[in-house]
């Protein structure tokens, strides 16, 4: 029988490197899914299986017959929150190395989530869940404004309000509901039911990437993140590694928060809020950080963070390197054109700035340009690499990238007839 490792998830926008890094691993075979896949075939991997990602059976009928044609899954790797319940339901099924369901519940349901965390004694800001507005107007009670509304099990800032008064937070919720009857059946996750949660009024955040295995959990680095103005909450930039990577106070808290969700196989992406001297635990995932975060810790730090990861779904128990070390600095800024229709894009010459690893445009002539609400009101992206590690929070990644959206892209109004 020939093996292959079935990335999930692998094909999503800002994830290709994972292709490398299980390539990297004992020279197996890497496929991934795709649903209508002679259609979409992503010739990067060496196989696409015809089959929905998040669909349990698709997958099980399409292994089943490749493995009559002579190959089996060495295992089956998720690569965001969308497959860890069928990978490991997979492997789980083919007696391959998993997550216990337990686990990945905790790390999707919200809810359960920072019920666990509180247990544990994990700072993580005041939270209730909810599913209708009756239920929602008897908890404003119980909170201060302003609070945040958002969706059970959704991601990438989609559904994430600010609200200041009781107005706003029925206007969040409607908005929230509005976004998950959009996209909850495609990935498939609740569209019902809601959180209300304390703001935490602090613009300092970071996401710690811990490497997690059945002996201990390590942290590889801490990640500076940049948010949109409020009230929203949609990640504009990323610098690895961030300031703070040598703060043992953040780090310990990544691994004791990981250790209370049970998470021990592969990376964990926990996102921490620094308001003054106090931290709080605002939400975690078992699996890499999206927005490139993984590209960025490979020029920084001269490791594939994907390598780490699919290889703790093979052998958990293998030793974690003693110290993770940054050579350079890495980052990504998204960027936010003017308001309006995108009329023309220009292509300045930015040849000369070796600082810019790459650009990446994101939206078209004609396309209309929104405040930046979540990940899907983004116009562009700029990776950068610089040599110097930072001591201070710096923004120059995000000055250049409003800089080059404002050349890059040419708007105008939008008349309201």
């Amino acid at each position: 029988m020939k093996q292959y490792l079935l990335l999930l998830g692998a094909d999503q926008f800002l994830r290709e490197r994972s292709y490398s890094g299980g390539k990297s691993i004992n020279n197996y075979q890497v496929w991934t899914a795709i649903k209508g896949a002679k259609y979409r075939y992503n010739a990067y991997f060496d196989f696409c299986i015809n089959a929905d990602p998040l669909n349990y059976e698709e997958l099980k009928n399409e292994i089943e017959y490749y493995k009559m044609q002579g190959y089996e899954p060495k295992s089956i790797v998720p690569l965001n929150d969308w497959t860890l319940k069928v990978a490991n339901k997979l492997n789980k099924a083919y007696g391959l190395p998993y997550l216990e369901e337990k686990v990945v519940d905790a790390c999707r349901d919200k809810n359960l989530m920072k019920s666990l965390l509180a247990h544990a004694e994990v700072p993580t800001p005041k939270f209730a869940a909810f599913n209708n507005k009756i239920q929602l107007k008897k908890l404003l009670k119980e909170f201060k404004f302003p609070v945040v509304i958002k969706p059970l099990e959704f991601g990438g800032s989609g559904g994430v309000y600010l609200a200041n008064n009781e107005n706003e937070c029925f206007s969040a919720y409607m908005k929230s509901q509005e976004i998950m009857s959009k996209y909850a059946d495609t990935f498939k996750v609740s569209k019902s039911i809601f959180l209300i949660e304390e703001f935490v009024d602090s613009d300092d955040e970071v996401s710690v990437e811990v490497l997690c295995s059945e002996n201990v959990n390590k942290v590889i680095t801490i990640t500076e993140k940049y948010l949109s103005p409020k009230p929203w909450f949609t990640e504009m930039g990323h610098v690895v590694p961030s300031h703070r990577y040598e703060d043992d106070n953040i780090k310990r808290l990544a691994v004791q928060t990981c250790e209370a969700l049970g998470i021990n196989r592969g990376l964990a992406h926990v996102e921490i809020k620094i308001k003054g001297n106090e931290l709080f635990v605002i939400e975690v995932a078992a699996r890499p950080g999206g927005d490139a975060i993984m590209d960025l810790i490979e020029s920084s730090y001269n490791i594939n963070p994907y390598q780490l990861h699919i290889a703790s779904y093979i052998n958990n128990k293998d030793e974690i390197p003693e110290i993770f070390t940054p050579h350079k600095t890495a980052a990504i800024a998204f960027m936010k054109a003017p308001k309006g229709k995108i009329t023309k894009i220009n292509f300045p010459d930015v040849s000369e700035d070796k600082t810019i690893k790459r650009i990446g445009l994101l939206k078209n002539i004609g396309d209309i340009v929104n405040e930046p609400e979540n990940w899907s009101n983004r116009e562009g992206l700029i990776e950068f690499v610089w040599d110097k590690i930072p001591i201070i929070k710096e923004y120059k990644h995000i000055n250049k990238a409003n800089q080059l959206a404002n050349e890059i892209f040419e708007c105008s109004e939008i008349n309201d007839e």
